[in-house]
């Protein structure tokens, strides 16, 4: 199955940013299908707009989000989606288009945690908190919920049963 071919619900997926090498970021679409997790990049990073010197405001500028910010859909770019919108998103081939995307199979989760509290460093952007997994191998990964979508409904989504 391609992802042009996924058609998205309200409850299979939810759109999130992780930050690493400590104050870098991307945006994920995170598509829930039966057996796994899929991470795909969708927006590379990003910044509040903010003051400071020309150069400063212009960079901040390149990088902030517009549009309805509560739209957890403005946050991704669609040339990123587009780039892997007719690979099978099944088989491992969308790993090679970009190494940050991801596959968790839900077999592999150990648990899903929400915690409310806000991150650090997210500005005017509305998020709902962070949802934690924790696998088998004991990797965890942090994701900041963007916009108006509920961190512990997506965390129970993801939950092992």
């Amino acid at each position: 199955m391609t992802l042009k071919g996924f058609e998205l619900t309200d409850d299979n997926h939810f759109v999130a940013m992780e930050y690493y090498m400590l104050l870098l970021n991307r945006t994920y679409l995170v598509l829930l299908t039966k057996d796994c997790l899929i991470g795909i990049v969708g927006n590379g990073i990003v910044s509040i707009e903010s003051g400071g010197d020309i150069f400063t405001k212009k960079i901040t500028a390149n990088l902030a989000i517009r549009g309805d910010l509560s739209n957890p859909h403005s946050y991704l770019k669609e040339k990123y989606i587009r780039s892997i919108e007719n690979d099978n998103l099944f088989d491992g081939s969308i790993l090679t288009k970009n190494k940050s995307n991801f596959l968790i199979k839900r077999e592999n989760i150990v648990s899903s945690t929400y915690d409310p509290s806000k991150k650090w460093g997210m500005g005017y952007y509305p998020h709902d908190g962070k949802v934690y997994i924790r696998t088998r191998d004991n990797k965890k990964r942090e994701f900041i919920i963007l916009g108006n979508q509920s961190g512990q409904k997506i965390a129970n989504r993801i939950s092992p049963k």
